[in-house]
C-alpha cells in the first residue's frame, strides 16, 4: 500500500510538471514567439539552461516572465520526481538476491532444501557449519532476506512454480531435501524434483510412519522419520555416557 501511494505521488508530480510546462509554452507563444521556439526555450529554462534564442524585445513581456516563473517550478517538481524515482529504483534492486543468484549459477553437486520452515532452518544451519553447499527454496522475499542475512543461498518460489527448481540449479544438484510438515507435500516435492532431474536423489522427511512407503513410491531415495531419528540419537547418547 505504501509503495502504491509513493507511485501515485510520483505520477502527480510528473503530471503537475508537464501541466506547468505546457502552460509556460503557451504563454511564451502568446507573447509572439513561434511555438517551436517557445518549446525549446521553455525546455532549456526548465533545465536551468538559458540561451538568448528569443528576441530581447519579448524577453521582458509579462507572458514570458510568468512562463519563466513556471519553468522554475517545473525544474523543482521534476527534480523531486527524479530523486524519488531513483530512490525507489535503488530499493527495488536487491543486491543480496543478485549475488545469491550469481553464486547458485556456479554451484554443482549441491543440495536443495524445500520448503523453509523450523525444521529446514535447523538443517540449513547444520549444513552450513559442515560446509555442505545448499540452496533453500524460500516461499517469499522475507524468508529469503533472512537467509541472505545468514550468508545462505536462496531463491524465492514454490514446488508448483515451473522455474523454482530450475532457478535453484536442480539440473546440477545432487540432492533435494523435502522438509515439509505435510507428507503429501513432501511426496509432491519428490515427484516434481524427479520430473525436473531424473538423476536427483531425494531425501524426504516423513511425519507419519505409515506414509513411508508412499514417499518411496513418489521417488524418495531416503525417507527419514525425525521422531525415530531423534529417539535413536538420545538413546545412543545415554549408552555412551552410562
Amino acid at each position: 500500500m505504501v509503495l502504491i501511494k509513493r507511485r501515485n505521488t510520483n505520477y502527480i508530480l510528473l503530471a503537475a510538471a508537464m501541466l506547468l510546462f505546457t502552460v509556460a509554452v503557451v504563454l511564451t507563444a502568446a507573447a509572439g514567439v513561434k511555438i517551436g521556439l517557445s518549446l525549446v526555450w521553455n525546455l532549456l529554462a526548465a533545465l536551468y539552461v538559458y540561451y538568448d534564442i528569443i528576441p530581447a524585445s519579448l524577453a521582458d513581456t509579462p507572458f514570458v516572465l510568468v512562463a519563466s516563473l513556471l519553468d522554475a517550478f517545473v525544474f523543482a517538481l521534476f527534480t523531486v520526481f527524479l530523486a524519488t524515482w531513483f530512490t525507489q529504483l535503488l530499493r527495488s534492486i536487491n543486491i543480496s538476491e543478485y549475488f545469491s543468484v550469481s553464486k547458485i549459477r556456479r554451484l554443482k553437486g549441491h543440495a536443495i532444501i524445500v520448503p523453509y520452515n523450523n525444521f529446514s532452518r535447523t538443517l540449513a544451519e547444520e549444513m552450513r557449519k559442515a560446509g555442505i553447499k545448499f540452496v533453500v527454496l524460500a516461499e517469499n522475499q522475507l524468508q529469503a532476506s533472512k537467509l541472505y542475512s545468514r550468508d545462505m543461498l536462496a531463491v524465492v518460489g514454490t514446488v508448483r512454480g515451473d522455474d523454482s527448481f530450475k532457478n535453484a540449479g536442480i539440473d546440477r544438484a545432487a540432492y533435494v531435501v523435502a522438509c515439509d510438515d505435510d507428507d503429501v507435500k513432501n511426496a509432491l516435492i519428490a515427484i516434481t524434483a524427479k520430473d525436473a532431474n531424473p538423476e536427483i536423489k531425494v531425501i524426504s522427511r516423513v511425519v507419519d510412519e505409515e506414509n513411508m512407503p508412499k514417499l518411496d513410491k513418489a521417488g524418495a531415495s531416503w525417507v527419514i522419520l525425525p521422531g525415530i531419528t531423534a529417539g535413536e540419537s538420545i538413546g545412543n547418547e545415554i549408552v555412551k555416557r552410562s
